[in-house]
């Protein structure tokens, strides 16, 4: 059977309408977000990079927010406890929480767990990872100090994990 090739007219891909891209992008958002917890910044990054509207990108996280399948409150609580168990302190948990997209207000809010005691997470860490008789060593003490400062704790709570684990051990 032979076709007439001038019958068939090329026709070109249109683009996708207001709600086409709409039901894409929500269920792109629902995939992303059912493999983890995403503050809003983050699910609009994405968003953005898979080349979707702004129009597009803020009805869906309209509607996510109004399943409440995003909340920054929530995930910056949930951030701040996996941070704290992975060995970060609060300053570095801080940090990446504003990095994040978080704001001020909201970071604070997460910092509010009563579970979280940053000394003894701190003492903790250090009480894994250093042994005691390198405590005696001004430059290892140093050194233990430093890394503590660098995993996001403060100097008053590095100090402290360092004392106390001396002490301990007297």
């Amino acid at each position: 059977m032979m076709v007439d090739q001038s019958v068939i007219e090329q026709v070109e891909p249109s683009e996708p309408t207001f709600a086409e891209q709409l039901a894409a992008a929500r269920a792109y958002a629902m995939r992303s977000l059912a493999r983890r917890e995403s503050a809003e910044s983050e699910l609009a990054s994405r968003l953005r990079r898979q080349g979707y509207q702004e129009e597009v990108i803020e009805a869906v996280l309209d509607y996510c927010r109004g399943y409440n399948w995003v909340n920054d409150e929530r995930y910056g609580g949930m951030a701040v406890r996996a941070g704290a168990a992975k060995g970060h302190g609060p300053i570095k948990i801080r940090f990446d929480l504003r990095r994040k997209g978080l704001d001020d207000m909201q970071i604070d809010a997460a910092f509010e767990q009563p579970e979280l005691d940053w000394f003894e997470l701190a003492f903790a860490l250090l009480e894994r990872r250093a042994r005691v008789a390198e405590l005696a060593d001004f430059k290892l003490r140093m050194k233990w100090l430093k890394y503590l400062l660098g995993r996001g704790f403060t100097q008053d709570q590095a100090r402290y994990a360092i004392s106390a684990l001396q002490e301990r051990e007297e």
